[in-house]
């Protein structure tokens, strides 16, 4: 999962999400009996083996490694175990993407002038000009460039270029799309300047810094059918300047990829009892980044799914709704397993699925109490859900609220397996222990822990282990250390990571809890059902939430 600061959240995303409408809440449920049956232990257990995978397979998790494939056997087996769920592997398609040749993009007019181009391996080089997005195509076009709204040149940060659909004007259509890297999602760029009719898009860097002045690598969609390129700070003003003056550049933009199929399974698990006409997802990232295995980040969620499962199975009470336990791959390479499974949804399942329930990090050292805004009542209807979503995010915040415990909405920001379901209409929504913000003071106060810490301090790192899980994150991998790295600092550091020691449990403790009800409650509930499958059909051609900031897709 990759999340950025809210408020950067909330302003990049006005262009995706139609407004949402309440649903109707069914009488409560009691699954205090359930609550009490999944523990934190039995969470353990599971994070435990998905270490041990991670370590004889280089400490990753990685879908493109033996280590993801080893972890969706071993959930595939864990479930078979029990004989009360449906198993089996649903594979998506996660593409290689293959460089033929270097990219060009020459200057024809005014003056002609040829550009230096690099590969994925100068990432970030200051000695090239640009490099080709992944997925881009083998294919060259000759056209305008044509700069879009809210270009900050000079920039001073915080640009949000392309980020609206009424930033591209109308003589995009036809041309190359000129884009300065800001707020919003490289590949929400890139989507927008497609459907506005581009024939090709030219990505520069923000330049609001040195580090933020190179060339790039980064990720458009998978088979992106234009030429995309992320170009330098230099290069990008220089062409925006031609073009402010009037002078019409002209240039030849061509990428060399090819896009190869690759499969990679999800993994589904579904009750063999209950009314398959009101189904509940729950779902989880079963992948981890390259640099370590996870065991936060999804390992908490595939494990909490995992025990739910187990328990639920043990229990001998079979829910009165389907539960569709869902396990995704390629979550950190772009949502791509959850967005395929849910875009190859039949209109059918769609209109059976009351609700999607999102299980991503609930066991950061650092945490906080975040709840997915469903109704837009904080961040806007333009970042709702779809109708039914606010009913899931009330029932998580009364959950805690009952017990006296603060929690806060977060805005629907693309970055978690929801989106898919967004997409196709269907009432989402999940809680959120934190990744890479910083605390605030009136988190420490709502919470403990540390401020201007990360809530999560080893978020997409080689630590986000089982060690840290049930313990803390090492002193090296705190804020302080990490911006200074002095001995005085080190011990600031270590005394900062004491603080943190078992917040990650706690973490876990109090999120468990709250995620079982909320299944149970929907698995319970007949009336629970949001939306026929018409309104749903109307709601899917609605909601377009982007995927955002996964590995090369990254925002900031």
């Amino acid at each position: 999962m990759r999340h950025t600061h809210l408020a950067a959240c909330a302003a990049g995303l006005a262009m995706f999400v139609a407004p949402a409408t309440a649903m109707a809440k069914p009488k409560d449920v009691n699954s205090s009996r359930l609550e009490r049956a999944v523990t934190t232990e039995g969470i353990h257990e599971h994070q435990k083996a998905l270490q041990n995978i991670a370590d004889v397979n280089g400490g990753t998790r990685h879908t493109r490694t033996p280590g993801f494939t080893a972890s969706a056997a071993y959930v595939k087996a864990t479930l078979e175990k029990t004989g009360a769920y449906n198993v089996s592997y649903s594979m998506f398609n996660m593409p290689d993407w293959e460089e033929l040749a270097d990219p060009s993009l020459k200057l024809t007019s005014p003056g002609t002038k040829t550009y230096v181009p690099g590969n994925a391996e100068d990432d970030g080089n200051t000695a090239v000009d640009f490099i080709a997005m992944e997925h881009t195509p083998d294919k060259t076009v000759t056209a305008e460039v044509i700069p879009v709204g809210h270009t900050d040149v000079p920039s001073d940060g915080g640009s949000t270029s392309g980020c609206v659909a009424a930033d591209y004007p109308a003589t995009v259509k036809g041309n190359i799309a000129l884009i300065q890297r800001g707020t919003c999602a490289f590949t929400a760029k890139t989507s927008l300047a497609l459907k506005a009719g581009a024939v090709g898009v030219i990505l520069f860097n923000e330049g609001d810094s040195a580090g933020r002045e190179p060339a790039l690598f980064r990720s458009a969609d998978p088979e992106y059918p234009i030429p995309a390129v992320l170009s330098s700070y230099q290069v990008g003003v220089e062409l925006y300047n031609l073009a402010t003056s009037n002078q019409h550049p002209k240039v030849e933009l061509a990428t060399h990829g090819v896009d190869h199929p690759n499969l990679f399974p999800n993994v589904v698990a579904e009750t063999k009892k209950g009314d398959p006409k009101h189904t509940v997802l729950a779902g989880a990232h079963l992948d981890s980044v390259e640099a370590g295995p996870g065991i936060n980040d999804d390992g908490s969620g595939t494990s909490f799914q995992l025990e739910l499962a187990e328990q639920i199975a043990k229990a001998g009470a079979p829910p009165k709704n389907k539960i569709r336990f869902l396990w995704f791959g390629g979550e950190e390479d772009g949502l791509v397993g959850s967005q395929y499974y849910a875009a190859h949804m039949s209109d059918a399942d769609v209109a059976n699925s009351q609700v999607m329930i999102d299980t991503d990090m609930i066991s950061s050292p650092n945490f906080a109490r975040l709840v997915y805004d469903g109704d837009g009542s904080t961040f806007g209807s333009d970042v709702s859900g779809p109708a039914g979503s606010g009913t899931i995010e009330k029932l998580f915040v009364d959950y805690w609220a009952k017990r006296g415990m603060n929690s806060e909405p977060i805005p629907f920001d693309g970055r978690s397996d929801y989106v898919g379901f967004v997409n196709r209409g269907i009432p989402s929504g999940g809680v959120f222990a934190g990744a890479e913000a910083p605390k605030t003071a009136q988190q420490v106060q709502w919470y403990g822990g540390v401020q201007d810490e990360q809530l999560d301090p080893c978020y997409h790192e080689a630590c986000d282990n089982y060690s840290t899980v049930t313990g803390q994150p090492p002193a090296e991998t705190m804020n302080v250390y990490e911006a200074d790295p002095t001995p005085a600092n080190l011990a600031i550091a270590q005394q900062q990571a004491n603080q943190l020691n078992g917040g990650a449990v706690r973490s876990l403790e109090q999120f468990k809890g709250n995620l079982v009800h909320a299944i149970w409650y929907f698995a319970r509930s007949k009336g629970a059902k949001a939306l026929g499958a018409s309104a749903k059909a109307k709601q899917a051609k609605a909601h377009r939430i982007k995927a955002r900031g996964h590995k090369h897709a990254l925002t900031r």
